[in-house]
């Protein structure tokens, strides 16, 4: 406390981040007795706080703070005046830039050239690489941020279970989304499908783009406001919703009867004997993500099928 830190490109700072975006002298964070602060020091391409562009303002514990394409997070942790100061840090987007936090230990980092597939995709490379964990920073906190700082590639999403999911941006809005290659699915329905996803991590390389056929055109807010609809509705769902990595056991020996079903519930039973996974259950179905969930749910609490596992 009652110190200051100055972030830039310049090599004498206590924090440094050598990249383009960065200005020499770019922000500065001051501490009192009891408050943070941050302030912009007239940097070129701006300081931002969860999403918002500041000239200064006041900080709290889980703040995001965006300078260039690295995110700081502020974070508390117990200190007893016996263990030794920490050391200054320099990372550059060529060695992966990272999620920092204030005590400057990375948390996650990514080097290595992107493997990318798909139709008209172009090369990732190392330059322009933010990665980190999505529970240290959900995808709407992370849209937000690329949004309000007009972000331009790809982001990768990888599940525990190893599903990748893929949205793209131009100049912060994003114009595509697909999940495992699979690039039947409508856009905007994978782009609210993965934005429930709470676990994994992600890597923005902001060299790889993408041609849809039928781009996604609407704004960031529009989309996060949808989103934010969404993610409440399938909490409210309760913990037992599948994961999208879910498969199902299809009872051999039914209890119930399959003419209590309703249409809905029989053609969700159906699509689950052809393929037991809730991937193939929510792409191929004619209700909606929310509804189709619903039904599954109603399934497994009936005993007609149960979760068998996470790929």
């Amino acid at each position: 406390m009652n110190s200051e830190l100055i972030i830039g490109r310049s090599s004498e700072l206590e924090m440094v981040l050598i990249e383009d975006m960065v200005s020499r002298h770019h922000a500065k964070i001051t501490t009192t007795d009891s408050e943070i602060f941050i302030e912009d020091l007239g940097s070129t391409n701006g300081t931002f706080v969860n999403g918002e562009k500041i000239t200064s303002c006041k900080l709290k514990e889980g703040d995001r703070i965006l300078i260039g394409t690295s995110i700081v997070k502020l974070v508390f942790e117990e200190y007893d005046g016996t263990q030794p100061p920490p050391a200054p840090i320099s990372t550059s987007p060529l060695g992966g830039a990272s999620i920092e936090d204030v005590r400057i230990s990375p948390l996650s980092g990514q080097n290595g050239r992107v493997s990318q597939q798909g139709p008209q995709h172009t090369s990732g490379t190392n330059s322009g690489v933010l990665s980190g964990l999505l529970d240290q920073l959900s995808l709407p906190d992370l849209l937000q941020l690329f949004g309000s700082s007009k972000k331009s590639g790809c982001l990768f999403i990888t599940t525990p279970a190893q599903t990748e999911g893929r949205i793209y941006l131009k100049e912060g809005r994003v114009y595509g989304a697909v999940i495992n290659g699979n690039y039947d699915v409508p856009s905007d329905r994978t782009f609210y499908r993965m934005i429930t996803w709470k676990q994994g991590t992600f890597l923005l390389d902001t060299m790889a783009t993408q041609e849809f056929a039928n781009p996604i055109d609407e704004s960031v807010e529009s989309m996060l406001m949808e989103a934010m609809r969404i993610i409440d509705e399938m909490d409210a769902l309760g913990a037992d919703v599948p994961s999208y990595d879910a498969t199902f056991h299809i009872t051999v020996t039914l209890t119930p009867k399959l003419s209590d079903l309703s249409k809905d519930e029989l053609n969700i039973f159906q699509l689950a004997l052809n393929e037991p996974t809730m991937e193939f259950i929510l792409t191929h179905s004619e209700l909606d993500d929310i509804e189709t969930t619903k039904v599954v749910l109603s399934l497994l609490h009936n005993q007609y099928m149960e979760v068998a596992n996470a790929k």
